[in-house]
């Protein structure tokens, strides 16, 4: 099995590919956006007749030389060169070049090593190239060309001048109408065209550079504002090492602020049993009977036996701190009987009936104080006691009551020392503190017996 060497991908010819692309690049710097990359050169023309002027390689004469030019031609004389016009397809400078060379080599009267030749594009289409071929004997020109270069060098001596070197490789021209220059191939030319190459990869690297510069002036700002993002990166990952310890107490003492505040939030939320108990005794009548009395949060379910249960539920509403007062099933009345029994449900405000703080405490009892250490009052005159004793009693009576009802509703529960009545016995305990009357029975105790009392009511 043949191995095949073409360069070929997709039914594409690479190394056709390649070649055009070249071409296309040695025509780039003659498009007129790039041309000023590979400006013109003079050259001092010396004609077939007149005297030596400075011209542009492109034929035209220069309005005012500001310096020597490096290069020099001598125009042939009309009767030495063969001239012929040729019409060719739309061709590259390149493939013209070589359709040239086959044509002059095709109707050249002369040995190929007495040839001379050169040819230039009169013009161009999209369709046709017409191109001018020249042809010359080297026999017959030489002598002519010595001569030339002869009288050059004879002037540059008369004039001081030691660039004897470079006359002694002359261009050879001869000009096609419309002064288009035609230059014949092997002479002096060579060393302008590399010089040409050479200038325009000069300026094509100066353009390179200042691109680049432009770009790096672009560049630099934003390289500035890169390094000094990493310098602060650096510098953050630096202080946070440094700081581990403080950031990580600050996070423990963040949590344990939240942890506070959520305590304080229930606590602020609790409800004191002991309050609610305290305000159920003073609010219900005496004839009301709790059976069972359930807190749950801020909401708290009794049930048990009234005689009018809508005046209850109406003076539970009435009460500081109550909210939300309503009986989730109706009172029933007891066969036979005068009760009824309700179940009645009330909201609670914490901020009324929740724990108390020591502050809160302290006040209260500071309130208290005078109250309870109130003097009896004196005997007017000496023959009044018998009528100042009993009033002097009952009020010491209703003041220890006093505080020993307030005392276990601002303390939370906490029981103080118990106070004694009036006749020196210990009050027994109610719900209600400060009322002798209704218990959570609903019964009224028995009325002492006078001589219990003391004595004869007054």
């Amino acid at each position: 099995m043949a191995i095949s060497t073409e360069s070929r991908f997709f039914g594409l010819d690479l190394n056709q590919l390649k070649a055009d692309v070249f071409k296309t690049w040695r025509r780039a710097p003659q498009w007129p956006p790039l041309s000023w990359l590979r400006p013109e050169q003079m050259l001092r023309l010396v004609p077939a007749e007149g005297a030596p002027s400075v011209v542009w390689e492109s034929g035209q004469p220069v309005a005012k030389a500001g310096r020597e030019p490096g290069f020099w031609a001598v125009e042939l004389p009309e009767h030495m060169v063969l001239r012929k016009t040729v019409a060719l397809p739309a061709l590259d400078p390149q493939d013209c070049a070589s359709a040239a060379e086959l044509e002059v080599q095709a109707i050249s009267p002369f040995a190929a090593d007495e040839l001379l030749w050169g040819y230039t594009e009169l013009s161009r289409s999209s369709k046709a190239v017409k191109l001018l071929v020249v042809l010359a004997s080297r026999t017959q020109t030489e002598p002519y060309l010595q001569a030339r270069v002869a009288e050059q060098l004879h002037l540059q001596t008369l004039k001081g001048q030691t660039k004897a070197e470079s006359l002694e490789q002359p261009e050879v021209w001869v000009f096609a109408p419309e002064r288009i220059p035609v230059v014949f191939q092997g002479f002096g030319e060579h060393a302008r065209y590399a010089w040409g190459r050479k200038r325009l990869w000069w300026n094509v690297s100066g353009v390179a550079l200042a691109l680049l510069l432009c770009a790096a002036i672009a560049a630099t700002p934003t390289a500035q504002l890169r390094l000094r993002a990493i310098e602060a990166t650096h510098a953050y990952e630096g202080m946070a090492a440094k700081t581990a310890d403080v950031v990580a107490k600050r996070e423990s003492l963040i949590q344990s602020a939240d942890k506070v505040a959520g305590l304080s939030e229930l606590l602020g939320e609790r409800i004191d049993g002991v309050q609610v108990l305290s305000m159920l005794t003073n609010v219900l009548p005496d004839d009301t009977a709790l059976q069972s009395a359930r807190i749950q949060g801020s909401k708290v379910t009794i049930s048990g036996l009234t005689e009018n249960a809508s005046a209850l539920m109406q003076k539970l509403s009435n009460q500081d701190g109550v909210k939300d007062v309503r009986a989730p099933s109706a009172a029933t009345r007891m066969g036979g009987g005068n009760k009824e029994s309700f179940t009645i449900e009330l909201g609670l405000d914490a901020k009324v009936f929740g724990p108390k703080t020591i502050q809160e405490v302290e006040v209260a009892h500071a309130k208290l104080e005078p109250a309870a250490s109130v003097p009896s009052t004196p005997a007017v005159d000496a023959a009044a006691p018998a009528a100042s004793a009993p009033a002097a009693t009952a009020a010491a009576a209703t003041a220890a009551a006093a505080v020993g009802a307030a005392a276990p509703a601002a303390a939370s529960g906490e029981q103080g020392p118990a106070k004694a009545n009036a006749d020196g016995s210990k009050p027994g305990p109610t719900l209600g503190g400060t009322k002798r009357g209704p218990t959570l029975g609903g019964s009224k105790p028995q009325s002492p017996p006078a001589s219990e009392s003391g004595g004869k009511q007054p």
